[in-house]
């Protein structure tokens, strides 16, 4: 028996994909929370163990085979479509965001965002793709890599919603899922403090999009449109965001729908220093007290996409 704080949870489709896993499997029963082996690395999974495999609700792998896993995952996964154990597939997707937040200018890792958002499209645009679906398995706990998973998530709905092409798709979801890498170049005690910023510190957070947007450039983004999303997420309606001060349609598409998808996301998690405020709660504070931030047609829009 195992206790599963050594462990993480895996996407299941891989086991239908393979009759080889490299690495050992876990789960538990109804009765007990603690893990124990259902599959030996050594062994080779016959279609009766596949199906049996399946048969669980959740399966673990051991921590210290998160990087076996992650390339596993990546070379065995080029044909699944809709995975089936949507959990799963966010933590690993989740846990390759997190790699590019840590080494920012490394061109592998901006190759792996860009595979992220394809995998997440290909789902998107699905006939039978259902918003509901998605969205129940993103984090409510806030930290920077999974709340950009969560706010390109929350953007490739909503552009979906306001139909978007496929093309359009991938660039608003990398840009969304970039918006906030330029806080790897802010000092960590700022970005972890627990409760309110000194002007001093709020100074030195407000160059986070400016950061973000010479990290992409870096990174060998060039196209205007997802540059722009990043460098103008915290710009407001009313002109009283930052960097520029832009007002109403002075600022990009892509940055208001990130704007939107970034506060929801942001109020909805729970922080160290703060409860989750519920779905309908965050959306009447945004279309009352924070209504002179926001787009208030993509606000309608983005009501209209946690609906469907």
């Amino acid at each position: 028996m195992k206790n599963t704080e050594s462990y993480f949870l895996i996407d299941k489709e891989i086991i239908s994909q393979n009759n080889s896993i490299t690495f050992d499997l876990y789960s538990h029963n109804n009765e007990s929370e603690r893990l124990f082996l259902i599959y030996n690395k050594s062994s080779v999974i016959s279609p009766h163990e596949i199906e049996k495999l399946l048969s669980y609700n959740k399966i673990y792998a051991e921590l210290k085979n998160k990087t076996i896993y992650n390339d596993f995952y990546l070379s065995s996964t080029k044909e699944i479509v809709i995975p089936k154990d949507m959990e799963g597939f966010y933590s690993n997707i989740s846990e390759n965001i997190n790699e590019l937040f840590n080494n920012p200018e490394s061109l592998s890792n901006a190759q792996k965002a860009k595979e992220v958002v394809g995998d997440m499209i290909d789902i998107i645009i699905k006939d039978d793709f259902t918003v509901s679906s998605f969205i129940t398995i993103l984090s409510y706990d806030y930290y920077t890599h999974t709340h950009s998973l969560n706010v390109s998530v929350y953007a490739l709905c909503l552009g979906k919603e306001m139909g978007m092409d496929k093309d359009t798709l991938i660039k608003l979801g990398t840009s969304a899922l970039l918006h906030d890498l330029g806080k790897s170049k802010i000092d960590n005690v700022i970005i972890n403090k627990n409760g309110a910023l000194t002007e001093k510190e709020f100074f030195e957070v407000k160059k986070h999009p400016f950061y973000g947007w010479l990290l992409a450039k870096k990174l060998g983004i060039l196209d205007k449109d997802i540059l722009c999303g990043i460098l103008h997420h915290h710009e407001k309606i009313d002109g009283s965001g930052y960097l520029k001060g832009l007002k109403d349609e002075e600022i990009p598409l892509f940055a208001r729908i990130i704007s939107v998808c970034d506060a929801f996301d942001a109020i909805t998690t729970r922080r160290s220093y703060k409860d989750p405020v519920s779905t309908y709660n965050t959306l009447i504070l945004m279309k009352t007290e924070m209504s002179n931030n926001f787009d208030v047609k993509i606000i309608n829009n983005f009501i209209k996409m946690l609906k469907g």
